[in-house]
């Protein structure tokens, strides 16, 4: 069991050394004096090969530059509709922020990976070991859990890192949850920016709005052939 847990957290952690995230988050401006768009903004994507839809909170968006899938795997990334799509007509959220989520296929239809194991990993993640998985330079020395708990199955942490931003700009405390939707894991973050922080019980409030959106009512989700794998055979592919 302890090895199976552990794989499952070394999977989850990728969500921490993303690249590729959106050169938006500054411009939540006007954009630049020209003319105003009329495009309408993505508010959720289906993803991977369990089909997983994943569904942003109001205001947010998905970014197509920087989102992308195979049929393991998906990163995605949500922010602000009216920056994304030039369009100041769209949504704007209540907060300027950027969430990402990282989803994993993890088995059969309807079977879940962090519910049964949510408290090993709650444990796991405020070790040194769990630390440097959530560092985005692998360095634990660098993070500390500022808090933490479990809810239904789902784990939030709030977590400050002080290597490198994830993005220019980012803000070093952030909120994180791990939680199922369907048969696939997700790692989500809500991620502020220094110059306009996100204080810790805003980015909870829109976190937890958005494990509840995702983990409640997962879109259709297809069947995944073969058996699950392993925890360690999990980390091999994720982790060449």
């Amino acid at each position: 069991m302890r090895r199976v847990w552990f794989g499952l957290a070394a999977s989850l952690s990728l969500a921490a050394c993303e690249g590729g995230l959106p050169q938006f988050g500054a411009g939540d401006k006007a954009a630049g004096g020209k003319k105003a768009s009329t495009a309408q903004g993505q508010t959720e994507a289906t993803v991977t090969r369990n089909k997983v839809r994943i569904i942003g909170v109001d205001g947010f968006c998905v970014d197509p530059v920087s989102t992308r899938s195979s049929a393991a795997q998906a990163f995605l990334v949500f922010g602000n509709c009216a920056a994304i799509t030039g369009n100041p007509d769209q949504p704007q959220p209540y907060l300027r922020a950027v969430a990402t989520a990282t989803v994993t296929s993890s088995g059969i239809t309807g079977e879940g990976s962090v519910r049964p194991q949510v408290a090993n990993l709650n444990a796991f993640f405020r070790t040194d070991a769990g630390r440097s998985r959530l560092s985005r330079s692998g360095d634990a020395s660098l993070v500390d859990i500022l808090d933490g708990f479990t809810d239904d199955g789902a784990l939030f942490l709030h977590v400050k890192d002080t290597s490198p931003a994830a993005f220019e700009g980012a803000q070093d405390t952030y909120w994180r949850s791990y939680f199922d939707a369907g048969n696939s894991v997700v790692a989500a973050s809500i991620i502020g920016f220094s110059e306009t922080p996100v204080s810790k019980s805003e980015g909870l409030d829109v976190l937890r709005n958005f494990v509840d959106r995702n983990q409640r009512a997962p879109a259709a989700i297809a069947p995944v052939i073969g058996e699950k794998p392993a925890g360690d055979r999990l980390l091999g592919r994720l982790f060449p």
